[in-house]
């Protein structure tokens, strides 16, 4: 009886929320455990910490959805600032410059490197045998959370401090300059498998419609 007494208390004060306020008396004798340690706080206490916590709980959300919005709009930025770069490019080599700066500077991409086949036209790459290529390069999209062996890993990265902890690729596709950029970083959450991999692909998009411009100029010439 005590339990289906609560309900219905419970049940009227939800449906009749002024009450409390047309029976002073009663409010005055209501008490509840206070946050602290110790004595008893007012039922109005209460109320107004509840109301605190939510606001908090409601500020944080819109400063996350801030910095999420000025990240988007920051990343934007470099993405144009990228294209612009790639369109003025003149020579395959001029858009592996345009494209390592942009990873650098713009994106702070720790450490890369391109691989490619036997065939190829860009400069700075690590040179595969066919049956390496072949394995590695194939028509995936951008990928995150990619896994390579220990020797793998030393080969493509000689010069890092350590093996890199998270890898995503970036497929470049053109019919003389294909090639696979490995972006590594020493965090295992930067390149996790569940990052989203739009960006990957916008830069791919860019940088391989970029490549094949400049080389059919070459072809051309």
């Amino acid at each position: 009886m005590q339990d289906e007494a609560a309900a219905q208390c419970r049940a009227y004060l939800q449906a009749h929320p002024e009450f409390l306020l047309q029976a002073p008396d009663l409010l005055q004798e209501l008490t509840l455990p206070h946050l602290g340690v110790g004595s008893a706080s007012s039922l109005l206490e209460r109320q107004v910490q509840r109301l605190r916590d939510e606001r908090d709980q409601l500020q944080h959300y819109v400063d996350t959805l801030l910095r999420q919005a000025q990240r988007q709009t920051e990343l934007g930025r470099h993405l144009g600032r990228l294209a612009v770069e790639l369109l003025l490019a003149q020579s395959p080599d001029a858009c592996v410059t345009a494209l390592r700066r942009s990873l650098e500077e713009d994106f702070a991409v720790e450490s890369f490197v391109m691989l490619t086949g036997p065939q190829s036209c860009l400069p700075d790459t690590i040179t595969l045998e066919e049956s390496d290529w072949q394995r590695l390069a194939d028509d995936r999209e951008a990928q995150a959370g990619v896994q390579l062996e220990e020797g793998e890993l030393r080969r493509y990265f000689p010069a890092a401090a350590s093996l890199p902890a998270s890898l995503a690729s970036i497929r470049v596709r053109g019919a003389d300059c294909s090639a696979l950029i490995l972006l590594a970083s020493a965090d295992p959450e930067r390149y996790g498998a569940d990052m989203a991999t739009d960006l990957l692909e916008q830069i791919s998009r860019l940088f391989s419609a970029a490549l094949q411009r400049c080389a059919g100029s070459d072809r051309d010439a």
